[in-house]
């Protein structure tokens, strides 16, 4: 039978307690997931920042401050992301080659920086909507509506409904076939949307 991947991923890391909840429940289905992280929040919460890498799974950058990066200039967008990098590095011990840029938004030009700076650039291709809720019910079916091999699921960690959403979602998605994986474990490499 033809492997079926999917990713799971989490913007706006670390948020404690939130990021426990969905450490718990990841660890609950025995699933592996990538979590993109925030220079900022992660010097405030380093050890939660370090539980996630202990879980074994992916990190990667998400900028400094979160803005915007068809807003601000070139010169902003990398010092958002290499301040992140030296943040990851100093908490964590690496430099991660995953970045999303907040919001999935960046111009041309800031795009090809960043593939030439060697970084794969992950976006998504299911439409989760996790922060409008209203419930877990609703954001499992809007998940699930849009699954296909090689999706890439975002959603954020702060989110109070997920650890429930996950509970709904990851049976279903494994009963059809589908085997979760880390970003890092995709075979493709550039700008990701991997549908």
């Amino acid at each position: 039978m033809k492997e079926k991947p999917i990713f799971l991923t989490f913007d706006g890391a670390p948020n404690p307690p939130a990021t426990d909840r969905l450490l718990a429940a990841l660890d609950r289905h025995q699933i592996k997931a990538t979590f993109f992280m925030e220079g900022k929040r992660l010097e405030e919460e380093a050890d939660c920042a370090r539980r996630v890498a202990a879980a074994g799974h992916d990190i990667g950058n998400h900028s400094y401050n979160h803005p915007l990066f068809d807003l601000i200039p070139l010169d902003e967008c990398i010092r958002e992301v290499e301040m992140t990098q030296e943040t990851i590095y100093k908490e964590l011990g690496f430099y991660p080659t995953l970045l999303r840029p907040p919001a999935g938004k960046l111009t041309e030009e800031v795009k090809e920086t960043f593939l030439a700076m060697g970084f794969d650039i992950v976006l998504w291709s299911v439409w989760a909507f996790d922060w409008h809720g209203p419930d877990p019910e609703s954001i499992a079916e809007r998940i699930l509506y849009q699954i296909e091999p090689g999706a890439i699921i975002p959603c954020h960690d702060r989110v109070k409904w997920l650890s429930a959403t996950l509970d709904i979602i990851v049976p279903a998605i494994k009963a059809e076939g589908y085997s979760f994986r880390r970003i890092s474990e995709s075979s493709k490499k550039g700008v990701l949307t991997l549908a």
